[in-house]
């Protein structure tokens, strides 16, 4: 079923979605599995052990404790208000009785969604606007800012200030360094960049919409120019702030011992991905790596798929962290790869001469 054929109004009637906005609500459908079940078909067993949490929608189940005692449960029940016997490990059967309706959600995922709403939401005054709570919900609702420990939460939302632009505001320019990340609160922007003579728009950016990041990770000169096409509000978020609490907590490192672990394990494909210009990659060409170099990563990332775990590497490593920001920030599963130094290896092929 399409997540616009998810019923928010009747997912709004359980703890935990009933204190979730429409706009949080919407973002949380993409994550839910709907179950038609036929009569007596079996949702769960005693014992089973599930990493679902399930919600009755419309339909009635039997619920079979360790007695076979039965607990007739319809959709309609004073107490439909939680997930179904929801333990790690499941203590009766549940069985359908009529045609019904199950949404299921990871309960991990369902976990770490309410930790940051309700993270979100003790940030929030009683008179404050709807829009102070939009833009929060937007950045909940991303890939990128659900690989965020929950203890960092309220400390990433503490950091950021407030400031107000105008209609026509360059709020960063292209080829100028970069020390700041952004979140428009309220109003647009573009994103444009120079072509020759011309300016080429890239993208429109709206509320909850964040920007800014690539110079940070990378330290190079800002790639593109965002303009303001109304006036607005930004949440603003400082380069040491962003790399403590953003981007340390979102890009990962693996060593080659563990990318061979992983490969030894074969769960799932590894893609090495080499983020480097053409010219340097032929010059001196990764092991079973392929070429996609940064400026063409970003158009690339829908061709990826998702069941991979990527590894980006590079030279200085600049590069690849920043791919593999851009890559988490699409949902996949990415590791910058950390080569040995040259300290190290020179130290290590001493060690071989002195053995030897």
């Amino acid at each position: 079923m399409a997540d616009a054929d998810i019923n928010l109004e009747r997912l709004h009637d359980f703890i935990p979605f009933d204190c979730l906005s429409e706009s949080h609500l919407r973002d949380i459908a993409g994550q839910i599995q709907v179950l038609n079940l036929a009569p007596a078909r079996v949702l769960f067993k005693r014992g089973e052990s599930s990493d679902l949490a399930y919600f009755l929608i419309s339909g009635a189940l039997d619920l079979i404790d360790a007695s076979f005692q039965v607990r007739k449960f319809p959709a309609e029940d004073d107490e439909n208000y939680l997930a179904i016997d929801n333990y790690a490990q499941h203590s009766v059967n549940a069985i359908s009785t009529e045609p019904s309706v199950v949404y299921a959600i990871e309960r991990d995922k369902l976990d770490l969604l309410m930790t940051w709403t309700q993270a979100a939401e003790s940030m929030l005054e009683e008179d404050d606007d709807s829009s102070e709570r939009d833009w929060m919900d937007a950045l909940l609702a991303s890939d990128l800012f659900a690989q965020i420990p929950p203890q960092k939460i309220q400390s990433l939302f503490v950091k950021f200030t407030e400031r107000a632009v105008k209609l026509g505001e360059q709020v960063i320019r292209e080829g100028e360094p970069g020390d700041t990340f952004f979140v428009i609160k309220q109003g647009k922007a573009m994103v444009s960049r120079t072509q020759g003579s011309k300016q080429e728009t890239l993208a429109a950016l709206t509320t909850g919409n964040f920007f800014g990041e690539d110079a940070l990770i990378s330290d190079a000169p800002r790639n593109a120019t965002v303009t303001m096409t109304s006036d607005g509000v930004l949440m603003v978020l400082g380069k040491d702030d962003f790399r403590s609490l953003l981007q340390d907590s979102v890009i990962r490192h693996i060593t080659q011992e563990q990318v061979d672990s992983l490969e030894e394990e074969g769960d799932r494909a590894v893609v090495l991905i080499d983020v480097r210009l053409p010219m340097e990659f032929r010059h001196d060409r990764s092991s079973g790596a392929r070429n996609i170099p940064l400026n063409e990563l970003r158009r690339q990332i829908r061709s990826l798929q998702k069941a991979f775990v990527y590894v980006l590497c590079c030279d200085g490593g600049r590069r690849s962290e920043l791919g593999a920001y851009l890559l988490t920030e699409a949902g996949l599963d990415a590791y910058v790869l950390d080569r040995p130094k040259a300290k190290d290896v020179a130290e290590n092929t001493a060690d071989d001469t002195d053995q030897g």
